[in-house]
């Protein structure tokens, strides 16, 4: 199979840019760094039905175009089935594949395959199932698996050094943990108790002294979701289910670094752009769909109407140029007006204002997680 190697690198100057020599007579104006963004990585889950594995897609800013199936094609093999989370850290891309207790190692510049972990030679037959996602932070990759929760028992969170990939610590939190997210010094972990509604909390994790304290409260109901600003995180509950499957009291909730939750704003999907948690808000059952923008700073909530959305899947939000993305699941042309689930969906490109800027075609089937491809560069 022809394999092709795509450029999403930042351009990285020498060292010798840090330590050229001055002169006073030279108006030359000196260079500094500047945050860039080059494009998108988004991870889709696939259709185990349909027979659909998971699968990487790519959005170049510059090309303009949307690489579907990039993993696939830089490879020449499947990312596995049921792949669940994609994060970047340092050089490094991390790519979390639930269903074959994988996680991928690649260059961030080319997509290429570095290093294959699997989460069950790292952490035994029952601790290491079911990988769902991960953070890198001082030098070590903390990720979260489902692991003992299987059986009723409680989650893990490990952590793995990023160069030799050995085990570092491990932690004992809830119930089929399903996000992470660094503050403070803390490592937060929603965990979801599979919607189950019994034993529902978030879990704090003291990186220095490797305490684990388990936070409880009224609002905790399915926590999955979760991202940090500033001095808070901010987790995504889904709510709860009633018997035909109608879902209330989905919402971000904010939550401080003594533990305090409180509820934000309603919303199904969210993002942060640093400053505006953006939401997506389709409850399961209510027939409408409103896209509410909270403001960090002030607390108000706003909503906008992104144009030319069928059924909303993800929404992100560059932290470096301030735009919106919208990942829609296209009609079904067997079932008017239902969402195909297991076709490539399309991605929507807003600016800061809300204005359309682009759509991409074929992007990931069955997306679920989003990473920018920022850096740095001097200018």
């Amino acid at each position: 199979m022809k394999k092709y190697l795509f450029s999403f690198a930042v351009l990285a100057m020498g060292m010798s840019l840090l330590t050229a020599c001055s002169n006073d007579d030279d108006n030359t104006p000196s260079k500094h760094l500047v945050d860039v963004s080059n494009g998108m990585f988004l991870v889709g889950s696939g259709n185990k039905s349909a027979g659909i594995d998971g699968n990487v897609s790519y959005i170049d800013y510059a090309k303009g175009v949307s690489t579907a199936n990039a993993f696939k094609a830089v490879n020449g093999k499947s990312v596995g089935k049921t792949a669940n989370f994609i994060t970047s850290y340092g050089s490094k891309l991390y790519i979390v594949v639930d269903g074959e207790a994988t996680i991928w190692v690649c260059n961030k510049q080319t997509l290429k395959i570095e290093k294959q972990l699997s989460t069950i030679e790292l952490l035994g037959e029952k601790d290491g199932l079911s990988p769902r996602c991960a953070v890198g932070y001082d030098g070590k990759l903390y990720f979260a698996c489902y692991g003992k929760s299987l059986d009723g028992d409680n989650g893990i969170v490990a952590a793995i050094d990023t160069v030799n990939f050995a085990k570092q610590q491990t932690y004992t939190v809830g119930s089929y943990p399903n996000g992470v997210a660094l503050c403070g010094g803390y490592l937060f972990v929603t965990n979801s108790d599979y919607g189950m509604c019994v034993k529902p909390s978030l879990s704090k994790i003291d990186l220095k002294s490797g305490v684990v304290t388990e936070i409880k409260n009224d609002v905790i109901t399915n926590p999955m979701e979760i991202l940090t600003v500033d001095n808070a995180v901010y987790f995504l509950d889904y709510g709860t289910y009633d018997a035909s499957w109608n879902q209330t009291g989905a919402g971000v909730r904010k939550v401080t670094l003594d533990g305090q939750v409180t509820k934000v704003v309603d919303g199904t999907a969210m993002c942060t752009d640093g400053k505006k948690i953006y939401t997506v808000n389709a409850p399961y059952g209510a027939g409408t769909i409103t896209y509410p923008i909270y403001n960090i700073a002030t607390g108000e909530t706003t909503t906008w109407e992104p144009k030319g959305i069928f059924s909303p899947a993800l929404i992100a939000a560059d932290p470096v140029t301030g735009n919106v993305f919208v990942v829609s699941y296209q009609e079904n042309p067997d079932k008017p007006g239902k969402a195909g689930y297991a076709l490539p969906s399309y991605t929507n490109q807003y600016n800061a204002q809300g204005d359309f800027v682009k759509k991409y075609e074929n992007t990931a089937t069955g997306p679920i997680s989003v990473v920018f491809n920022t850096g740095v560069k001097y200018e």
